[in-house]
């Protein structure tokens, strides 16, 4: 079974950045693999990746350190020469930043030496709620962000040890599920657009009374940087990360200004250790579904002069934060971005 290969045209733009043999037969192949014990995961894993170096594709596997060290064993050391090993834990520590580390690796790293074959462990211990939805969010957008490339990617899923609503999303955002014995397709497997609206089906909570509060319109954004900055350190956000935050609203703040409705309000607060900024645009509702999930397309003859990128200013906004939420209808649209005030 193959994983939606055509997407909509927001993320049709990353499979024409492929290599060349994107163009031919090779599509996306998406599997989950569950397994109760790492030797368990092995039966499976080990002939997928040592199919892989035999085909000469780029095999690179993301996992914690028992289930790198299981397959290092099964593999054997001239095997394992060939694979990338890459810590789950680095590596998973917010679902952009692992989206966006697959964008750049695959395109500077990955697909230059041919058909990437990726074994990948997501981390979904200690997860907020809003996490685990947004990790699941994840999931299920890399059928749409890598259609039409030529990757392959299995996800190691704990059976032993993850709760239950993890591993019921396991299976609706994994189009085949595999084991020893192969891959059949997942009978609970939702298309990407139709899960993605179900993650975004509940209104965000109003933000707190005693939130700080900051309208802007036309010539108030230097304002409202000012603003942000103040209050980002009063909240205890670390300098390293003021800068990002006040960036990623300015973004927003600028759409808002331009294309949306032409005058917002911003609300910043500190709420189970993160900064949580919300900025409302009551002039405009939003259609693309998969707003900043791909990187900035490159301009075209047929853009209009001196015209913004929406979809590259929102990729541009969700790097530089933790999570991003929208939620867009009649009454306009919010952006609500969440930075960790730790060191995560």
């Amino acid at each position: 079974m193959i994983a939606h290969q055509a997407g909509p045209p927001e993320a049709r733009g990353l499979a024409q950045d492929a290599p060349p043999q994107a163009a031919g037969g090779d599509v996306l192949v998406h599997r989950a693999v569950p397994y109760g014990w790492p030797r368990e995961l092995a039966l499976t894993a080990v002939p997928y990746l040592r199919a892989g170096r035999r085909a000469g594709d780029a095999v690179v596997v993301i996992a914690s350190d028992p289930v790198r060290v299981t397959l290092r064993e099964h593999l054997g050391v001239e095997t394992c020469t060939g694979i990338e090993f890459i810590d789950s834990a680095e590596w998973f520590r917010g679902p952009m930043r692992a989206l966006a580390g697959y964008h750049d690796r695959m395109r500077a790293d990955w697909w230059p030496r041919g058909r990437l074959r990726l074994l990948a462990e997501p981390v979904w211990d200690g997860l907020t709620p809003l996490e685990t939805r947004e990790w699941q969010r994840h999931e299920s957008l890399l059928n749409v962000v890598f259609a039409g490339t030529p990757t392959m990617i299995m996800c190691a899923y704990d059976t032993a040890s993850l709760p239950r609503p993890v591993l019921d999303g396991m299976a609706r955002t994994h189009p085949e599920l595999a084991g020893p014995d192969g891959a059949r397709p997942s009978p609970e497997f939702t298309d990407p657009a139709e899960y993605y609206a179900e993650c975004n089906a509940g209104a965000l909570p109003p933000p707190p009374t005693a939130a700080a509060h900051r309208a802007f319109g036309p010539g108030g954004l230097p304002s409202l940087r000012g603003f942000l900055t103040a209050e980002a350190v009063r909240l205890g956000l670390p300098e390293s990360r003021t800068l990002p935050l006040v960036l990623a609203v300015n973004e927003v703040a600028t759409m808002i200004v331009r294309e949306g409705g032409g005058h917002g309000a911003a609300r910043l607060w500190a709420e189970a250790g993160e900064l949580v900024c919300d900025v409302a645009d009551p002039g405009r509702a939003l259609t693309d579904r998969f707003l900043g999930y791909t990187p900035p397309r490159a301009p075209h003859s047929g853009d209009a002069p001196g015209g913004r990128d929406v979809g590259g200013a929102m990729w541009a906004v969700r790097r530089l934060c933790h999570i991003v939420q929208i939620r867009s209808g009649a009454g306009g649209t919010r952006f609500r971005m969440h930075v960790r005030l730790d060191c995560g």
